[in-house]
């Protein structure tokens, strides 16, 4: 079974579209993490979380993959809720599972121009830096677009990870030590009024805790 999980914050009206275009077969599990009006719907297969106040982009996640587990799903599929990657090429992820235990949806094998040019050269720098430090030759390692097998994660100590976006790149990281397969496929994205994205400032923490995590002076 596919499990799709949505971390979503104060985005309603992107959520209900991509709510629509996900396959009805699919169980899609809605991590609301303390928006200021609690999201709601009425698509079948879906399972609705809320953390009463706003604990982080990581936290939502490690809520979404208990649910996954406790639901019987064998792959999991990261959506974001404000509809910035496409929808059903993220969802396609999940048939680059025949041969790998994760897989990224890259930007950059599809356009990246439509990333801001401060956020292209720092992915760009720190995607290169993980490669070195791997011998891997990933086009981008900061996509929100995944997909993974259960084991895969159930591998790894989500709990002790990041409640915020470094949770990400400890995955990933925490993957490549334990010579994980990962795969890459192109995944388009867009940037509308409503999609959310961290602060130049938060985007240099973000970074410098990247670095750590790939150089291994931090939990991965």
């Amino acid at each position: 079974m596919i499990a799709v999980v949505l971390p979503t914050l104060d985005t309603p009206e992107a959520l209900a579209r991509v709510l629509t275009e996900l396959p009805a077969d699919v169980l899609a599990i809605v991590v609301d993490d303390g928006s200021a009006v609690p999201v709601t719907g009425s698509r079948l297969h879906t399972q609705w979380l809320r953390h009463a106040r706003n604990r982080g982009y990581g936290a939502a996640q490690k809520s979404g993959y208990a649910a996954a587990i406790a639901a019987g799903a064998t792959h999991v599929v990261l959506l974001h809720g404000d509809g910035q990657y496409d929808t059903l090429a993220t969802l396609a992820l999940v048939d680059a599972l025949a041969d790998a235990d994760a897989a990224l949806g890259s930007r950059f094998l599809s356009d990246a121009t439509v990333i801001p040019a401060w956020r292209r050269l720092g992915n760009r720098f720190l995607t290169g830096v993980a490669n070195l430090r791997f011998g891997t030759s990933f086009s981008e390692l900061h996509t929100g677009a995944r997909a993974y097998r259960i084991e895969a994660l159930q591998e790894l100590p989500l709990g002790n990870y990041s409640n915020d976006f470094l949770f990400d790149q400890q995955v990933i990281v925490g993957l490549l030590r334990r010579q994980r397969r990962i795969a890459e496929r192109a995944v388009a994205t867009h940037y509308a009024a409503g999609s959310r994205s961290i602060s130049f400032l938060r985007s240099l923490w973000y970074a410098l805790g990247c670095l750590r995590v790939i150089l291994g002076t931090s939990a991965a």
